[in-house]
C-alpha cells in the first residue's frame, strides 16, 4: 500500500484528533483508542504522562510514521515545513481537542481542570529506521488526585483504550515510590510503568497509587492496617509467654507447700498446749503491734510497675519502702500474688542471700539483710530466727534438758 500521497492529510488529522479521545471522556464512556479515522495509522503512538507532586501532569504524544521510500521522506519533509510555518493552526486544533477532553474529565472526578501550554514539533529521527515524529506537549492541571503525601493517577483517562500501536508511559516525580497499580503494567521501570497495547482498560482502570519513600512506602493502605493486626497479636503472644514464666511452677510449689502446711499445722497443734500461753503473751502483741504497722504502712506502699522490674525486684523494692521488715502475707497481698508465687520468689531471694526471715508466731517474717530493729524487738526477731534455722531445736533441748534432770 503506498502511504506518501496520504500522509500529510494523515499527520493533519492527528493535530485535529488529539488523542483520539471519545468526547465522552472518563468516567462516562471508556475513551476511544486507536485513529478508526483515519485512512492510514501511524506506526506507532506514545503517551507519556510525567505526574507532579501537585498533581499536574506534562503530557507527551508523540505519532511515529516510518518513512521507508523517497516519496513518504519527501512528504515528511513538506509536513515538517507546514508545522514551522503555521504552528498555532496546529497546536490550536490539538488544544482543543485536549481542552474537551479534560471538561468530561472535570465532571467524572469532580477536580478543576485545563489544558495550557500546548506545542508542536516535526523531525526526523532515526530509530534506526528512519521515521517522522509528531510530538505534541501540553500540561493538565489536577489530572491526579493528591491524597495527602500520596498520588493518585488514572481517574482522568478511565476506560482508556491502547491499540497495538499505541503505549502508555506514567511516570512520577523523584524521591516517590510506587505503590498499587492496576492492571498490571506491561513493564515497570524506575520511576514509571508501561503498559503496551492493546490494552482495555476496564471501569476504574488504568490506576496507579505513589508516596514518598521511606520505610512504609509502597504499602497499601490495607497492608499496613494487616502489619498492625500482626504487631498488636504479637506482642500479646509475647506479654502472655511472659506471664506463663513468671507463674511457672505453681503447681508443684503450691502442693510441697500445702504437704508443709500441713505437716507445720500438726506440729503448731501439738505444742500449742505446753506453749500457749508463753506465745500468746510474745506472739499476741507483737502480732498486733504488726498488724497495726501493716495497716499504716500499707496505704503509704507505693504502686509498683511489674512491666519494669523482675519479681525478685518488686519484692525486695516493696520492702525496702515498708522500712526493711514486712510480712510474707503482706508481700502476696500487696503484690497481687499468689501464696505458691511468693513462696518460690523469697526462697530465691533467700538463697541468694539477699533476704533474710524468720518466723513471729504463725507469720513468716521477711527483712533486708541490712536492717536493724531498735529496742527489745531485735532480740526477740533473732531468739525466733535462730529457733527457726535450728530446725526443731526446742525439741532437743527438752530432751537434754530431761536427760540431765534423769542424770
Amino acid at each position: 500500500m503506498k502511504r506518501a500521497p496520504v500522509l500529510l492529510a494523515v499527520v493533519a488529522l492527528l493535530g485535529a484528533v488529539g488523542l483520539a479521545l471519545a468526547a465522552g471522556g472518563a468516567g462516562a464512556v471508556p475513551f476511544e483508542g486507536g485513529f478508526a479515522q483515519m485512512d492510514v495509522e501511524p506506526d506507532d503512538v506514545s503517551m507519556a504522562v510525567a505526574v507532579q507532586p501537585d498533581g499536574d501532569a506534562q503530557w507527551t504524544v508523540e505519532y511515529r510514521i516510518r518513512l521507508g521510500t523517497d516519496e513518504e521522506e519527501r512528504a515528511f519533509e513538506q509536513l515538517r515545513a507546514d508545522v514551522e510555518n503555521d504552528t498555532e493552526a496546529y497546536t490550536t486544533r490539538f488544544r482543543d481537542r485536549m481542552a474537551s477532553t479534560a471538561a468530561t474529565a472535570e465532571s467524572a472526578t469532580g477536580r478543576n481542570m485545563t489544558v495550557s501550554n500546548a506545542t508542536v514539533t516535526a523531525e526526523r529521527r532515526e530509530l534506526p529506521q528512519a521515521y517522522g515524529v509528531l510530538t505534541y506537549r501540553f500540561e493538565w492541571t489536577n489530572f491526579a488526585t493528591v491524597d495527602g503525601d500520596r498520588l493518585r493517577v488514572g481517574d482522568a483517562v478511565d476506560g482508556l483504550f491502547l491499540d497495538g500501536s499505541s503505549s502508555l508511559i506514567v511516570s512520577w516525580p523523584d524521591g516517590y515510590r510506587l505503590g498499587e497499580t492496576t492492571p498490571e503494567p506491561s513493564e515497570v521501570r524506575e520511576g514509571s510503568v508501561v503498559w503496551n497495547g492493546p490494552v482495555d482498560f476496564s471501569a476504574g482502570q488504568p490506576r496507579i497509587a505513589v508516596a514518598p519513600a521511606g520505610p512504609l512506602s509502597g504499602v497499601p493502605t490495607a497492608g499496613l492496617v494487616a502489619l498492625f493486626a500482626v504487631l498488636v497479636v504479637a506482642g500479646t503472644t509475647a506479654y502472655r509467654r511472659r506471664n506463663a514464666g513468671d507463674d511457672g511452677g505453681e503447681g508443684v510449689v503450691a502442693t510441697d507447700t500445702a504437704v508443709g502446711s500441713e505437716t507445720a499445722g500438726s506440729e503448731t497443734a501439738a505444742s500449742d498446749g505446753t506453749a500457749a500461753s508463753g506465745e500468746s503473751g510474745l506472739g499476741g502483741d507483737g502480732d498486733a503491734d504488726t498488724s497495726g504497722e501493716s495497716d499504716d504502712e500499707a496505704d503509704a506502699a507505693p504502686t509498683v510497675d511489674s512491666d519494669l522490674l523482675s519479681n525478685e525486684e518488686q519484692v525486695l523494692r516493696l520492702i525496702e519502702s515498708q522500712g526493711g521488715r514486712m510480712k510474707q502475707k503482706q508481700v502476696a497481698e500487696e503484690l497481687d500474688w499468689t501464696a505458691a508465687k511468693t513462696s518460690q520468689v523469697v526462697t530465691g531471694l533467700r538463697d541468694e542471700g539477699d533476704l533474710d526471715g524468720f518466723r513471729l508466731g504463725r507469720e513468716n517474717v521477711l527483712s533486708l539483710p541490712e536492717f536493724e530493729p531498735d529496742g527489745d524487738a531485735s532480740d526477740e526477731d533473732a531468739e525466733s530466727e535462730v529457733g527457726d534455722d535450728a530446725g526443731g531445736s526446742d525439741a532437743d533441748g527438752g530432751d537434754g534438758n530431761d536427760a540431765a534432770g534423769s542424770d
